[in-house]
């Protein structure tokens, strides 16, 4: 891998904090662009994220460090060393110094100009514009958050032409979260033209004395500590330990909730508060958190590292919601119809089908069909479980992917299934270990 350069329009300086993006060139011929950020003051570097470009240099995927498609916090920067943060705090960039071009409106926005950014190289005027939101907000599609967006443009002072070359959102500590660069902003140009306002701000800037400071209605100091907005908050799922708030949002019709409970109590009601382990299996390693809800409903987080998955289930098996951390929507048991019944015994078959619905109203068939065939002690599954298990070995169709086969032990201590094998339409089986268990009682 090697470095293609950093972008001149992408390098900004906000107190003591420099944020930049550097273009990334690989063995394999693919290119990305890294943003990174050094903060002066503390002499400490971060990543920020990566974007990686397709061959028409369009972003085609983001990480924020393991995150795809999806904010998370800054990363260290281990690669940088002390020299290489002396060489980017001395860089001759000045501290961006904001300009008042506006009262703040009704939504808490202040238009702003970088009154250090004014640059004009014959008829080509260089500048940034601001806007100041007066809480901290989340931004689609990556809900990133943001307290300032800034706006490079280029314009010809004599055709009145311009475009915008660089867009960033930059947090309360002058990190930039999210930008549009290179192809990205050529590509979406039509959508930041410049429209007669800033023309005229721009001609006024043009006809600037040299050495002359730019001045409007004063000098402006973004606040500090905002506060989140209550109205433009995170669109996607937050689901770090589990948060039930979101599936919350989304209630099972009457008939479901009524089916469902009927089926839990009283035979099926988890004995446990919380359960973690990590799925190791031909299919790599998931790590899962188990909580039973007053309900006798099981909130299950599954974490796969680039997203995390909620599912709402009984007994860890049948699902009744379902959400992704990179994802807008929720899907919903619509329908179910199944002749399980607990307690489970050897020798009992059951099966179940059921329909979904997701938040664009697309409706999804499935089936499940299960015998009880054997049984065991739990601690050969793992030494943390005690008491015995049934085996349960089924086979499930749903609409849209490939059939897929598992063998379950239903933890007769716990009320749970946890997985013993698996295997995809005509794959090997693939025996699935559960290690680093902790139980919560």
């Amino acid at each position: 891998m090697t470095g293609g350069g950093t972008s001149p329009f992408s390098v900004i300086r906000i107190h003591d904090r420099v944020s930049y993006m550097v273009s990334l060139n690989f063995d394999n011929g693919k290119t990305a662009q890294q943003w990174r950020s050094v903060d002066c003051k503390h002499e400490t570097a971060q990543l920020l994220y990566k974007d990686l470009l397709n061959e028409q240099g369009l972003t085609k995927a983001r990480f924020y460090g393991n995150s795809y498609l999806r904010y998370a916090p800054a990363q260290d920067d281990k690669q940088m060393t002390a020299e290489d943060i002396r060489t980017v705090c001395q860089l001759p960039i000045k501290d961006a110094r904001w300009e008042k071009l506006s009262a703040t409106d009704k939504f808490g926005m202040t238009d702003l100009v970088d009154v250090n950014s004014i640059q004009r190289i014959g008829d080509i005027l260089s500048v940034r514009m601001g806007y100041d939101i007066a809480d901290i907000i989340w931004e689609p599609p990556y809900d990133a958050p943001l307290e300032l967006k800034i706006e490079h443009y280029l314009y010809n002072c004599k055709t009145h032409q311009g475009d915008a070359v660089a867009l960033m959102n930059v947090d309360g500590e002058g990190r930039v979260t999210d930008s549009l660069m290179t192809a990205d902003i050529v590509r979406r140009k039509s959508d930041f033209a410049i429209d007669e306002q800033k023309a005229q701000r721009f001609d006024k800037l043009c006809q600037l004395p040299a050495g002359k400071t730019f001045t409007a209605l004063g000098h402006f100091v973004p606040a500090a500590h905002k506060k989140p907005s209550t109205v433009l908050g995170p669109s996607m799922p937050e689901l770090s330990n589990n948060n039930p708030q979101w599936l919350e949002k989304v209630p099972l019709s009457p008939a479901i909730e009524r089916q469902a409970q009927s089926l839990i109590k009283p035979w099926a009601m988890p004995r446990f508060k919380q359960i973690r382990y990590t799925e190791v299996s031909a299919l790599g390693k998931i790590n899962v958190q188990l909580d039973a809800q007053s309900d006798g409903y099981i909130r299950k987080l599954e974490d796969y590292d680039l997203w995390k998955v909620q599912r709402l289930t009984l007994g860890n098996q049948l699902q009744l919601k379902f959400t992704m951390s990179i994802s807008y929507g929720s899907t919903v048991l619509n329908t179910l119809q199944t002749d399980l019944r607990f307690p489970l015994s050897k020798g009992q078959r059951y099966q179940a089908e059921w329909q979904t619905i997701d938040s664009d109203k697309k409706v999804t068939a499935a089936n499940l069909r299960c015998e009880v065939t054997g049984e065991g002690d739990a601690q050969r599954i793992a030494p943390e479980f005690s008491g015995k298990y049934l085996l349960v070995e089924c086979h499930s169709t749903n609409e849209g992917q490939q059939d897929s086969s598992s063998k379950l032990a239903w933890l007769q201590e716990f009320n749970l299934f946890v997985p013993v094998a698996q295997q995809l339409g005509d794959k090997p089986e693939s025996l699935v270990k559960l290690e680093k268990v902790k139980v919560i009682r």
